[in-house]
């Protein structure tokens, strides 16, 4: 199945459900996306076919989220602020959705008792990690992959 056929489809189940509002496609940005409101909080939700970045954003909050229960209401949270201060529109100047669950990523690792682990600190911490690994491609950063086992 092709990138639109699969965002149409998207489209078409977004389209019956109750938990969405304002579903329509844009097929004509750089990526193209299914956008869509949440029904219960009002947020504003993209969803894109055969984008890596947006795939590994994704998994690293998902990851993030499992390990700590206050990400979530946090992101949420802060989110919505955002929408009522109508920060949150890129295409008008402010900033995308994503960055203010990385703000509080951050917020959370900084602490001065850290509630989710950081990885490009001396200090890493893998209390939350049960498998990890670093990998090291051909440049001189080291990486890490880890899983949730």
């Amino acid at each position: 199945m092709r990138q639109p056929d699969v965002l149409m489809k998207v489209k078409e189940i977004l389209s019956v459900s109750y938990l969405f509002l304002d579903v329509e496609a844009d097929f004509h940005t750089i990526v193209p996306v299914v956008i869509c409101k949440e029904r219960k909080s009002g947020l504003i939700c993209k969803v894109s076919a055969g984008n890596e970045n947006a795939f590994q954003t994704s998994s690293y909050l998902s990851a993030l989220g499992k390990m700590n229960h206050l990400l979530l209401p946090l992101v949420l949270g802060l989110r919505r602020w955002a929408q009522l201060c109508e920060i949150d529109r890129p295409e008008e100047g402010g900033l995308p959705p994503h960055v203010f669950a990385l703000m509080v990523i951050f917020y959370l690792q900084k602490r001065r008792e850290p509630l989710l682990p950081t990885y490009l600190n001396q200090g890493v911490s893998f209390k939350h990690i049960s498998c990890g690994r670093f990998i090291q491609p051909e440049s001189k950063v080291y990486l890490l992959h880890f899983a949730l086992c």
